[in-house]
């Protein structure tokens, strides 16, 4: 996989609905994952790392009472709602954790660092445009009723799909299922096509009893099957180069009226002509700011976004690049 989008299947998670109501007492502190996003980023995704500690450990604090902005299609409706990253801080720093639950996060972190390990050395050896099952044989099958179901797939399984990269636009588009949708050869006259993936829903053509069958027979700690790759597709990611660096474009169908977070440190809405979408702002110390703009397209049901490092674009450069997109037939 490519690109500065870093965990391909947990962008859910990274903008996951803020929890409104936190219990500091609950051994699950869940936050919103204070992973930055980098231009360029590879296929080097520590995606156990996510998986485990992304709502736990990955935030210095825990929100509650966000303040939300809406977005709104040409007829008045809502169509997204994202927190705009104010809110009333409850507590912070897991230092200020008991001892016990902090070396409990650090296990887990160690835990999830090894796993995702594992997972790109598997990734490595997958050929583009193949799919693989893992099942990990979970070291204690008993539920914990305090965590937070964060999959509606088997916890204990991941599903990859590695996908195939296309340097022309023009195959790209051949390949792209879905029509509903254009995308230019450059934009703004300063970036051009670089490169672009079509991403599919992660797969369900897997036997969780066959594969848990398999790892108990062979003691094993996981156990991985290629599948069949879905053909559903999920979205498109495409990757813009210019002299002052690269853009990121994604395409992908909305769920419509979704409620999201976001752990940028300010959201702003702006108007894309006379679509409304909501540009956030990454801010990191010794880094340049990172501006993400994200939006659901008027008349139709599908999601936008552009991103860039501010020393790529500025904000106003990049709500412009976003307007052209949005314009393209």
């Amino acid at each position: 996989m490519m690109g500065d989008n870093p965990y391909k299947q947990l962008h859910e998670l990274l903008a996951a609905k803020p929890v409104p109501k936190v219990d500091v007492k609950q051994k699950v502190m869940a936050a919103i994952a204070a992973k930055k996003i980098e231009e360029d980023k590879k296929v080097k995704k520590k995606i156990g790392v996510l998986l485990t500690i992304g709502l736990l450990a990955g935030a210095s604090s825990v929100w509650a009472g966000m303040e939300v902005i809406q977005l709104k299609n040409e007829k008045g409706e809502v169509v997204m709602e994202m927190d705009t990253g104010k809110g009333t801080e409850i507590t912070s720093k897991t230092e200020g954790l008991p001892v016990e639950m902090q070396n409990e996060l650090a296990q887990a972190e160690a835990d999830a660092e090894r796993r995702s390990n594992i997972i790109n050395e598997i990734l490595d050896q997958l050929k583009p445009g193949t799919s693989a099952a893992i099942y990990w044989l979970p070291k204690n099958e008993k539920k914990d009723e305090n965590a937070e179901v964060i999959s509606l797939r088997d916890p204990n399984v991941d599903v990859f799909y590695k996908a195939i990269t296309y340097t022309s636009l023009a195959e790209l588009e051949q390949k792209l299922a879905d029509k509903r949708f254009a995308l230019p050869t450059e934009l703004n006259g300063a970036f051009r096509f670089e490169s672009g993936e079509i991403e599919y829903k992660p797969s369900d053509k897997y036997d969780v009893a066959v594969m848990k069958a398999e790892a108990i027979k062979n003691k094993k700690e996981y156990v991985v099957k290629e599948i069949p790759t879905s053909d559903k597709f999920d979205y498109v990611h495409v990757a813009y180069r210019g002299a002052k660096g690269g853009i990121t474009v994604e395409v992908r169908q909305a769920e419509l009226g979704a409620k999201t977070g976001s752990n940028a440190t300010g959201v702003e809405k702006v108007m894309l002509g006379k679509n409304e979408a909501a540009l956030m702002t990454y801010k990191e110390d010794n880094q340049p700011d990172f501006h993400w703009i994200v939006w659901i397209k008027n008349g139709s049901d599908l999601e936008y976004s552009v991103r860039a490092k501010a020393t790529t674009v500025s904000k106003e450069e990049l709500i412009k690049l976003a307007k052209q997109l949005n314009e393209h037939k």
